[in-house]
């Protein structure tokens, strides 16, 4: 993802950009500081169309891909575009992007359990992952910040309304 100065294209204020991975960015001989032209790939993803190379200043720095992240080397297997860690699983910060994916409209609909939510009940742990949701009581919740008897109470039954999931999702 490219962050830009914004701009306004078709419209639309543009502050960002896909940059897709490692090979466009290399394509494209872009650098951290680039002057770049921005268009909309089918009229609706922002991308980086070219970049000005003589519109550098000598203050552009290349971008490295992170050789660690979360305690493991960032591998790139041949004939692949990503980069990854060989156990995500064992990453605390992937566990919480997964879980407030989880409970999210999208997935389980866990209404009124957020990111704060389940930053909460990491931080005091009460979960480690998706199934501890579903084990949680009142009394769980009762103990943390700024839960009283009544979103105690809303934060279970939401958990337990989410246990009849859509087909689709």
């Amino acid at each position: 993802m490219a962050i830009l100065k914004p701009v306004l294209i078709g419209g639309v204020t543009i502050s960002r950009a896909t940059l897709h991975n490692e090979d466009e960015i290399k394509r494209l001989g872009l650098k951290i500081g680039d002057t770049v032209i921005v268009g909309r790939a089918g009229d609706v993803i922002p991308d980086i169309v070219k970049v000005l190379k003589e519109l550098r200043t000598g203050r552009e720095k290349e971008f490295h891909f992170p050789k660690e992240f979360c305690g493991q080397k960032v591998v790139r297997s041949d004939g692949e575009a990503a980069h990854k860690v060989s156990y995500p699983e064992k990453c605390e910060l992937v566990n919480r992007r997964r879980l407030y994916h989880f409970a999210s409209k999208a997935v389980f609909n866990m209404n009124g359990v957020g990111p704060k939510i389940i930053d909460a009940l990491l931080d005091n742990n009460l979960i480690s992952d998706a199934a501890d949701l579903f084990s949680l009581k009142e009394g769980d919740l009762l103990p943390l910040e700024r839960f009283a008897e009544k979103s105690a109470q809303n934060v279970i039954a939401s958990i337990q309304q989410s246990k009849a999931v859509n087909l689709y999702k």
